[in-house]
């Protein structure tokens, strides 16, 4: 089986993983790196060619000349914030493929970003609209794509909005709290079967590049999604204010137009009234 038909994940959690297993239901070679040793059983039994890798600065990062062999790399590790030295981690993860590309097999990158590059600005925002991150991981993942953008590889930064699905329940974010802000402000959600049927588009469309937003089309009310989350989990419901101060509304206006992209889960109210029904 030729180069093209292999795929490297950097990162095969809870996106990499059903990636990666999508990936080889379609007939892919995938390699994947996990920071984990008891992991590397796991993805050899889903038939994941397997790597155990660790970017903190007291590792040393093995030799990865065939896990470069890929036509297109995908980077689905996500800034590290429950770590302290998670973005430290995240920047040395991100020079080290930047010092691998030049000379490996990898035409293409695909970048797992996020709708945080984009600031607040109490309207819609597509892929056109200024990039101006008000969190610490948001400006990460901008300076990340800008020297991305600049290797000699067609990249691709999607920018994923929230993720939810299985394993991410929502109803504990704001459960019992008081006086939660912005009640009436709109959410920016993506379910994590749509996040992988983006990418395997993205994938599919060797003529996709640059970036592209991807974000459930309906936005319900923070104190509607959350709400109903809580009581689906049985949480003590939060208690909001009824105020639009700070919000956004991310368009995914590229998928439809360029990619024809048809989401699975159009709102995210959808998906969590079907975990109430099961």
């Amino acid at each position: 089986m030729g180069s093209k038909s292999v795929i490297s994940l950097l990162g095969c959690g809870w996106l990499g993983f059903p990636l990666a297993e999508s990936l080889i239901l379609k007939g892919f070679t995938v390699m994947a790196t996990t920071t984990t040793s008891s992991k590397l059983e796991v993805l050899k039994a889903a038939g994941i060619d397997p790597y155990l890798v660790q970017f903190s600065g007291a590792v040393q990062i093995p030799e990865l000349k065939k896990f470069f062999k890929a036509e297109t790399l995908i980077i689905t590790i996500p800034p590290g914030r429950k770590d302290p030295h998670g973005f430290e981690n995240y920047e040395r993860m991100v020079q080290f493929v930047c010092n691998q590309l030049p000379q490996s097999k990898v035409s293409r990158v695909i970048l797992i970003s996020s709708t945080s590059v984009y600031p607040d600005i109490n309207g819609d925002i597509d892929e056109h609209s200024q990039v101006c991150p008000d969190t610490e991981s948001g400006q990460l993942l901008a300076k990340t794509e800008i020297l991305l953008a600049k290797q000699n590889v067609n990249t691709i930064s999607l920018r994923l909005a929230g993720l939810i699905g299985p394993g991410r329940m929502p109803g504990r974010f704001f459960a019992g709290k008081t006086q939660v802000a912005d009640g009436l402000a709109p959410v920016n959600l993506i379910h994590l079967d749509d996040a992988v049927g983006i990418i395997l588009s993205l994938i599919a469309n060797k003529d996709a590049y640059g970036n592209f937003n991807g974000c459930a089309p309906i936005h319900p009310t923070r104190e509607e999604f959350y709400t109903l989350a809580a009581e689906i989990e049985g949480l003590e419901k939060p208690d909001f204010i009824s105020e639009k101060n700070r919000w956004k509304i991310i368009s995914s206006t590229r998928l439809a137009a360029e990619l024809d992209y048809q989401f699975e889960i159009l709102s995210p109210m959808d998906w969590l009234r079907s975990i109430k029904l099961v």
